[in-house]
């Protein structure tokens, strides 16, 4: 007796135990935009791009081992108005689903940037969402100088005001090295890192 079909195609004798080989057709493909192939970050992904002049969108889905899972959405209108003002406006939403806790989160943000010379700019910015449970969305607003030493390599020095849930408004310094690679820019906020280093060296 002979068993065929699109994955299955063994012989069988009547006096021989019934043994199937499947094959898969063709390999398992993991979409590029999954963060992890791992079972347990299964349909986890992060993904941005532009859909249209001026805007852009982006998606993610994160898992907490042993806690839940958040999805988040975001779209962003970013335009150069002239050489010397830039931009941006954005609205975001996030869906967290914990053993004891679903719920929606949403929030605004925006900001702009003057340039008055080629190295030298100005940056005020801000957020709002009335409700900032877990931290998906924030509420904070501040301001930056910046200065780029090289065509790469550039640092934003300000403040901002933000809200925590548990403790009110705090003032926080920041402090942002940046290095334009090819295709972006990344900047990371070491002012925390810098406040920390001052006050334990001053209460020494």
């Amino acid at each position: 007796m002979k068993i065929k079909d699109h994955e299955v195609n063994q012989e069988i004798q009547s006096d021989s135990p019934v043994d199937f080989d499947f094959r898969q057709e063709r390999s398992f493909y993991i979409p590029t935009y999954y963060v992890s192939p791992s079972p347990m970050f299964m349909g986890d992904y992060n993904a941005f791009g532009q859909f249209s002049p001026y805007f852009y969108g982006r998606g993610m889905q994160t898992t907490i081992p042993g806690i839940g899972r958040v999805n988040q959405m975001m779209f962003i209108y970013q335009r150069e108005i002239n050489d010397f003002l830039d931009i941006y406006a954005g609205v975001n939403a996030a869906k967290y689903t914990f053993p004891y806790s679903v719920g929606q989160s949403f929030g605004v943000s925006g900001g702009m940037t003057l340039h008055p010379t080629d190295d030298f700019h100005l940056t005020v910015f801000g957020a709002y969402s009335p409700d900032n449970r877990y931290n998906l969305n924030r509420t904070y607003y501040g301001a930056t100088i910046g200065y780029d030493f090289t065509n790469r390599f550039g640092v934003d020095v300000g403040v901002q005001r933000y809200y925590d849930v548990r403790q009110g408004w705090k003032t926080a310094p920041m402090v942002v090295p940046s290095y334009k690679f090819r295709k972006f820019k990344l900047g990371i906020d070491v002012g925390g890192l810098f406040y920390e280093a001052v006050r334990s060296a001053i209460e020494r």
